[in-house]
């Protein structure tokens, strides 16, 4: 029995996903390694040229995802993913020929405004799908794209190893090549030629930017995906407070990040199946509610197995969460206007991932533990906007 086509645009664009982040995680998780091979030589000037590289890309792409989302729903999506993966696929690979940090630093920028596929991913894989699949195609899709980024750094340490980091690059564009393949062979737009509408004016749609749902769904994925960004900076040095010993503390670590990105990938696809029987404001409702209850004994904990157990906790509410916003606002968003209105809610999600370890920096300085804090008033806010707001 041949697949419908939903189903077959679901799993090209899963599968360019899966390849996305697999690849960039499978690179950037040892970018100071390449930046001190470029010629930086300071601890203080690896660090800053690392940072300015990793957040050039993912800014460019919040910045222009929108206008790109907007121009898939005038000449088709497929157009627009089709030149996402491309351009991920040579940049990817030309970033291995760079010969200074200035270069490496040009391609990161151009990839952001190429690439940017993230920011169309969510529009890509619902065009076609039935209402009633939709939660459920959301959730596998962030699953499986969380479960790609958490594997790429255990194949990326060893190839990295064994064949060099320029030729992990390499590696990395190949791999893009494949999500390239997958759009080419399996997507197949929505005949707009063929229904014989034309999208409306900007301006006619405005209706759907101002509605409550729309906007709640943009303050969570910006403040809850913020607030786990937080964690990411401090986790080794609040384990080392807990009193794990410096000699095993990487390991500890790494381990406690990877089971929470597992933890992440199950809630979202979970969250993906209960959307569609249970209402989406009772889930995010209750899901932000046991949050708090999570993070509140987080600021008591007095060892690195309680910190542990409670951030693998967190990781599977919040994974959840973001799938959820997602699925509520797409209950607001017209067909027509689906690449510009999924672009800027990925857009607003990755911003609120930019600013986390920036806020996470600043109060740490103070004390780790008033993170835990900050995080708890931040879930109560957006527990007031969602009850308010979302009708589903």
């Amino acid at each position: 029995m041949a697949l419908p086509q939903w189903r077959k645009n679901q799993i090209a664009v899963t599968i360019s996903g899966a390849f996305m982040n697999f690849g960039y995680t499978l690179v950037m998780s040892f970018l100071p390694i390449y930046v001190r091979e470029l010629g930086v030589e300071s601890t203080g000037g690896i660090a800053l040229w690392s940072g300015l590289i990793l957040s050039a890309s993912p800014l460019m792409a919040a910045l222009l995802g929108p206008l790109w989302g907007r121009l898939g729903d005038r000449k088709g999506m497929k157009l627009i993913a089709t030149r996402a993966t491309a351009a991920n696929a040579v940049l990817w690979f030309s970033m291995a020929f760079a010969q200074n940090v200035w270069q490496l630093f040009l391609l990161r920028i151009l990839l952001g405004i190429l690439g940017g596929f993230t920011n169309v991913a969510v529009a890509l894989v619902t065009q076609l799908a039935p209402k009633e699949k939709v939660p459920s195609v959301i959730g596998t899709l962030n699953s499986v794209q969380i479960l790609s980024a958490a594997v790429g750094p255990l194949l990326g340490g060893i190839l990295a190893t064994s064949i060099g980091v320029r030729n992990t690059f390499m590696f990395t564009g190949l791999v893009n090549f494949g999500s390239l393949l997958s759009i080419l062979l399996l997507f197949r737009d929505q005949d707009i030629l063929e229904t014989g509408k034309q999208s409306e004016p900007l301006s006619a749609a405005a209706g759907f930017w101002r509605k409550p749902e729309y906007f709640t769904a943009l303050m969570i994925l910006f403040f809850v995906n913020m607030a786990d960004r937080t964690f990411g900076p401090i986790i080794p040095l609040f384990l080392e407070q807990l009193g794990t010993p410096r000699v095993g503390l990487e390991m500890v670590a790494g381990v406690l990040i990877s089971a929470a990105a597992f933890g992440e990938a199950f809630s979202a696809w979970l969250s993906g199946k209960l959307a569609s029987r249970v209402s989406l404001r009772r889930l995010i409702t209750g899901r932000l509610i046991l949050s708090i209850l999570v993070l509140a004994p987080m600021v008591l904990v007095r060892t690195s197995e309680q910190f542990s157990v409670l951030r693998v906790v967190l990781a599977l509410l919040a994974g959840g969460t973001l799938t959820l916003a997602l699925s509520a606002a797409h209950h607001v968003i017209p067909n027509e206007h689906r690449g510009s209105g999924f672009a800027m809610l990925s857009g607003t999600s990755m911003l609120g991932g930019a600013v986390g370890p920036i806020i996470a920096g600043s109060i740490a300085g103070f004390s780790i533990r008033s993170i835990f804090v900050f995080n708890s008033i931040v879930y109560l806010l957006m527990i007031g906007f969602v009850y308010r707001n979302v009708r589903h």
